[in-house]
C-alpha cells in the first residue's frame, strides 16, 4: 500500500483530501498519509481546519522520501504548482494521479503524470490532459482538447472540442474556452470570461469577449 501525501496545507488540500477518499485506487493502492507546507507558512487558523487524518508532515523543501511515498500537488496556482512539484521529482518522488469515481473520463483521453480529476468532471473523446494538470468540480473538457502542463481549471469552466489550454494556464470559474480557441502558456482567464479566438502568452483576459487587462 502506498502513502498518499498531498502537497500544499491549504483549502485546495482540504478539498482534495476529501476528493482522494472517493478516488480510484484509494483504500486498495495507496492511503492518505499527510499533507506538506508548500512555498509559505499558513496562518494559524488555516492549519486549525485541517480534517482528522490530514497531519502536517512537515515542508517540501525538509521533508524526507520514504519508499512507499507518492504525492499529488494541491496548489491551485499554476506557478507555485510548478516549482514545489518539480522540487519533489528532483529527490526522487513520485507522483499519482488521482481521478475522483464521480468523473467521467472517455477510455481514449490522455492523462499525464501528476494528474488531478475532480468530481463531476467530463472529458471528451480523444482529449489530452498533460503533466500535472489540475480540474475543479464541474469542468467540461471537449473531444480533442489540449490541456498543457501545470494548467489548472476552476469549477464549471468550459474547455470546448479541439481547443489547446498552454503550459501553466489558469481559467478561472465559469470560463468558457469556444471550439478551436487557444490559449498560450503562462496566461490567465478570469472566471466567467469567454475566449473566442486566442489569448496571448502570459496576459490576463476577462469579460465576454475576454480581453487583456
Amino acid at each position: 500500500m502506498k502513502n498518499l501525501i498531498l502537497i500544499g496545507a491549504g483549502a485546495f488540500a482540504r478539498e482534495l483530501f476529501w476528493h482522494a477518499k472517493k478516488s480510484v485506487g484509494y483504500g486498495v493502492e495507496w492511503t492518505v498519509k499527510g499533507c506538506l507546507d508548500g512555498d509559505v507558512k499558513l496562518a494559524a487558523e488555516e492549519y486549525a481546519r485541517l480534517p482528522e487524518g490530514l497531519p502536517v508532515l512537515g515542508d517540501v523543501d525538509n521533508y524526507e522520501i520514504c519508499a512507499d511515498d507518492v504525492f499529488a500537488c494541491a496548489i491551485g496556482t499554476p506557478a507555485a504548482r510548478k516549482i514545489l512539484s518539480e522540487k519533489i521529482l528532483a529527490r526522487g518522488g513520485e507522483f499519482i494521479n488521482i481521478v475522483n469515481t464521480l468523473a467521467y473520463v472517455m477510455p481514449t483521453v490522455k492523462i499525464g503524470r501528476g494528474v488531478i480529476i475532480s468530481p463531476h468532471t467530463d472529458i471528451g473523446d480523444g482529449a489530452t490532459l498533460e503533466d500535472f494538470v489540475a480540474t475543479n468540480a464541474m469542468t467540461i473538457i471537449g473531444h480533442d482538447a489540449t490541456i498543457g502542463k501545470f494548467t489548472c481549471i476552476m469549477p464549471h469552466a468550459n474547455i470546448a472540442g479541439k481547443s489547446t489550454i498552454g503550459s501553466e494556464v489558469y481559467i478561472g470559474s465559469g470560463a468558457i474556452i469556444l471550439p478551436k480557441a487557444k490559449v498560450d502558456d503562462g496566461a490567465t482567464v478570469g472566471a466567467g470570461s469567454v475566449v473566442l479566438k486566442r489569448v496571448k502568452a502570459g496576459t490576463k483576459v476577462f469579460g465576454n469577449p475576454a480581453i487583456e487587462i
